[in-house]
């Protein structure tokens, strides 16, 4: 299977990998002992906290970026999702 190396990037074939942790649920595939190094050191350097959840907080009139997220690209500025009773 093709993963990707969190820490330079680089595109190898898990059963290839210089090293092999599981991080929370997740398991990280690595190039090399100093790639794995480097993730061990700083690991919010190199992954979200949770790549499922949306990078803002929707309310009811407006949507505004968490903490810690790149800019929102006008996010804050869209309408919030409809109102459903039911």
């Amino acid at each position: 299977m093709k993963v990707q190396d969190p820490v330079c990037g680089r595109s190898l074939d898990s059963e290839a990998a210089a090293a092999q942790m599981t991080n929370g649920r997740r398991d990280m595939f690595f190039c090399s002992d100093q790639c794995r190094g480097a993730f061990e050191a700083e690991p919010g350097r190199y992954v979200a906290i949770d790549p499922d959840e949306p990078p803002f907080t929707a309310s009811k009139h407006f949507a505004a970026p968490k903490f810690g997220s790149a800019g929102s690209g006008g996010a804050e500025y869209e309408p919030g999702p409809p109102n459903r009773k039911g």
